[in-house]
């Protein structure tokens, strides 16, 4: 003996199915969301971690120009250590310097910038994107500094972008 079902049965069979497919459709929504923040979140965390590094090369670069282990008007590294030496592997940042006079006597302004260089771009040209500015007042180390002391004379002024 079969069952017949009422009209009001098989339209609730009906809507059962409707409500499963509409429920799988919001739970693939909400995780595809969920996904995409995950990693917006990586890529932000990321960036951060490479301006922390790049804040950190530029400063110091200004503290080894304080201590006169580099001069402010060359942008060369260390004359005191050659290149073979040591076993680095290539990096991914590029160090710029600019030293100009200072409204004080005996200090000089320089502007160390790091930017960080992509070589993984199909274009001949490197691509370049700037990751921290430092600006800071350092003794001139040409003999005629100030009675102002380097850390008087650092301003620390720190721009990340």
């Amino acid at each position: 003996m079969k069952r017949r079902l009422t009209p009001s049965q098989a339209d609730r069979r009906g809507g059962l199915l409707l409500e499963t497919l509409i429920a799988i459709a919001i739970f693939v929504g909400i995780a595809t969301f969920a996904l995409g923040a995950v990693r917006d979140s990586i890529v932000a965390a990321e960036r951060a971690r490479l301006r922390i590094v790049a804040v950190d090369l530029a400063s110091s670069r200004i503290a080894e120009i304080e201590a006169g282990l580099v001069s402010p008007y060359d942008s060369e590294d260390e004359p005191g250590f050659e290149a073979e030496e040591f076993e680095e592997s290539p990096s991914p940042f590029r160090i710029e310097m600019e030293a100009e006079s200072s409204g004080f006597v005996g200090l000089v302004r320089v502007v160390v910038s790091v930017f960080e260089v992509d070589e993984s771009s199909s274009s001949l040209a490197l691509d370049e994107r700037q990751l921290a500015r430092l600006v800071a007042l350092v003794p001139d180390g040409l003999g005629n500094a100030g009675s102002e002391t380097p850390s008087e004379a650092s301003d620390g002024e720190v721009e990340a972008r």
